[in-house]
């Protein structure tokens, strides 16, 4: 007898046999599908299950973004009456006249029925079917049968709901007699999953009500399509830093290892616009990615890849993190990158043989991560020595499209480099934030914000400047207009009601064509408007200004962690001597731990391996290996017992180990 739905997501590793039990009590009072329950208790991700029903549906996906961007030739429109496709919820997509084959995208692929009869009206000879959500395909028939080009923002209103009652649907196939075989035409193997998103963008909503900007944090970030903020996560991530860490202190390859797979994914995925929610859940995997594990072996894509025996055993423990933590109720999100570490990107990984985009892009990131890191640090690698910065580099880039992410290797690169480690520090981890539905948009606003050496964070959906702003991640933001008038002046009232983000600037991509809206964003707290189309290194300069403004009226800086493997000390000490920077540098190497406090760049106290003042310093400037991190506007509440500048001493210890025998 064939499994059912539950089953075979604890089977894939998306979820706990236990939050399968809560899901089927939540069933029992609601009556919803099962997939539905998941989705309400906030134990899968969306994402997560709609492509895993596509790949048990043996088909793949088109985007809501892809179909509204798409470009059907009138011929292909008229293959078939527009009655049909809306009665049947399904759109033509492509037409091959030679081969006599349609292609299509459909709510519900299963029905082989429905593609049959479609071949017959068409007097086509086969006929591809892709899935997508009924509420997209509806969107794009008013679209491109109608003319209608405000159909996929009617669409974007409906959110969550929408996008829920498609899941609904799909798992209701899903649970049904009539499992899909490959669609007539199909290649079985082929299977390629795309991002399906009934919510994408946010447009203006006309409720019928008066506009407020103040508003309820948790009815905004429901109306714009949040599932669950960070400030609970956030919390666990430090908390799991000290305990894993701990745990750790007794490997001596592997100290603070878990720790420095957590700190730099969550960089990458910043670098590659994960939402805030996404890199929470990425850094929690990254904690707890050993655990359970066999401690004499480290798996790594890289030593999997070499061993039939080691990748059996990877297979074997790809879900002992997943059971440890059973009733810590993780989320779904979490489960799904702690299920995948092991998935290579040309699909020759375990456990499901996943590839590319089918991945999540947290396990591309942490595998990656851990690849390099065992690389650099440990002696029983694969190669049986630890390899240089540049070694380890180059073997990533010879796997890059095979076992890793090309994307993720590339930045691991520039991670690598330093440069953002101190672009983090100087700006003392200030953070801008980028959100606008236009991918074009949000990359040159990056790169010539970046180019005058602000850290950035984009993000596509405005549920992750939320985010952002409940994690104290954002000192300026930058959001597009065209995500509509209502959501933004709720997004300003959200951030305007609190005392942490009340004084951040918010500057609008786009200018308002009409006065009244460009009167009504000002009054709730719109701090300027760039035009369209940007030039980006006006756009740049606008935002340092205010971000300038920002510092100037008391915005806090954050504390930034890193370690000496990306930053040597003395340069780390001379970027904070020359910044003049006031604060705490905490270095832990091992069990030793040490700090210095700095005064507008000089160290006025340091204590370090039973050694204080200047010879503290030094001794932690020595280190070539060490996590540290910096604490900026920190209060000195010891006596001080010194008065140095940081660059004379960094300077010193650079002098000192040039000269010191190999």
């Amino acid at each position: 007898m064939a499994k059912r739905l539950g089953e075979q997501l604890v089977d894939a590793g998306l979820v706990s046999a236990e939050a399968i039990e809560s899901a089927l009590q939540q069933q029992k009072i609601t009556g919803h599908r099962l997939g539905d329950c998941l989705l309400e208790l906030g134990l899968i991700q969306e994402v997560a299950l709609l492509r895993f029903l596509a790949a048990e549906f043996k088909t793949r996906f088109v985007s809501a973004e892809k179909l509204a961007k798409a470009k059907i030739p009138p011929e292909v429109l008229d293959k078939v009456p527009v009655r049909m496709c809306e009665a049947q919820s399904f759109l033509p997509l492509a037409l091959d006249g030679e081969r006599k084959i349609l292609s299509i995208v459909m709510a519900e692929p299963q029905n082989l029925a429905l593609v049959k009869e479609i071949t017959l009206v068409t007097e086509m000879d086969e006929v591809f079917a892709y899935v997508g959500v009924r509420s997209a395909i509806s969107a794009a028939i008013k679209k491109h049968y109608y003319g209608d080009h405000t159909a996929f923002a009617a669409l974007e209103q409906g959110g969550v709901q929408a996008l829920r009652s498609d899941v609904s649907t799909m798992t209701r196939a899903y649970d049904s007699d009539s499992r899909i075989g490959p669609t007539p035409g199909s290649n079985p193997n082929q299977s390629q999953s795309v991002l399906i998103d009934g919510s994408g963008k946010h447009r203006e909503t006309s409720t019928g009500k008066g506009t407020s900007s103040r508003v309820n944090p948790t009815q905004l970030r429901e109306a714009l399509g949040a599932v669950r903020g960070t400030v609970g996560e956030t919390d666990f991530v430090e908390t799991l830093n000290i305990l894993v860490g701990l745990m750790e202190m007794g490997r001596k390859e592997f100290r603070g290892h878990s720790a420095q797979v957590a700190r730099q994914s969550a960089l990458i995925g910043r670098r590659m616009a994960l939402s805030p929610r996404d890199v929470a859940h990425t850094s929690i995997a990254a904690y707890l990615h050993d655990l359970g594990k066999k401690s004499d072996k480290h798996f790594t894509l890289t030593a999997i890849a070499r061993s039939a025996e080691l990748k059996a055993e990877a297979k074997r423990y790809i879900r002992a993190p997943i059971k440890l933590f059973e009733t810590v109720h993780l989320h779904g999100g979490v489960n799904t990158v702690l299920a995948q570490l092991y998935e290579a990107y040309d699909g020759s990984g375990v456990p499901q043989g996943a590839k590319g985009e089918d991945i999540s892009a947290g396990a591309r990131i942490i595998a990656a991560v851990d690849a390099f890191l065992d690389l650099t640090r440990n002696p029983a690698n694969p190669f049986g020595r630890v390899l240089t910065k540049t070694e380890a580099l180059e073997q990533l880039r010879s796997e890059s499209g095979k076992l890793y992410d090309p994307v993720v290797v590339d930045t691991i690169a520039h991670l690598q480099s330093g440069d953002l480690l101190r672009q983090r520090v100087d700006t003392d981890g200030r953070m801008v934030i980028i959100a606008d539905p236009d991918e074009g948009v949000r990359t040159d606003l990056n790169d010539a914000v970046n180019k005058i050496g602000l850290v950035v964070h984009t993000v596509v959906k405005l549920d992750g400047v939320i985010d952002a702003v409940l994690a104290g991640e954002a000192d300026t933001i930058v959001v597009g207009l065209a995500y509509g008038v209502q959501d933004l002046v709720n997004l300003a009232g959200f951030v305007r009601a609190r005392p942490e983000s009340a004084s951040v600037p918010i500057i609008v991509v786009g200018e308002p064509t009409d006065p009244q809206t460009r009167d009504r964003l000002a009054n709730v707290g719109m701090s300027a408007f760039l035009p369209t189309p940007i030039n980006p290194d006006h756009a740049a300069d606008a935002v340092k200004g205010l971000y300038v403004d920002r510092l100037e009226n008391g915005g806090p800086g954050k504390t930034v962690r890193g370690s000496f493997d990306e930053l040597a000390a003395p340069e780390l000490a001379k970027l904070l001597g020359k910044g003049k920077k006031t604060g705490r540098l905490l270095v832990r190497n091992g069990p030793q731990e040490g700090f210095v406090h700095i005064e507008k760049g000089r160290a006025v106290f340091a204590t370090y391996a039973g050694k204080s003042a200047e010879a503290a310093v030094s001794g932690m400037l020595a280190l070539t290996q060490a996590e540290f991190s910096w604490e900026p506007e920190t209060l000195l509440t010891e006596m001080p017992h010194a008065d140095k500048d940081l660059e004379v001493i960094a300077r010193e210890v650079e002098h000192s180990l040039a000269g010191a025998p190999e």
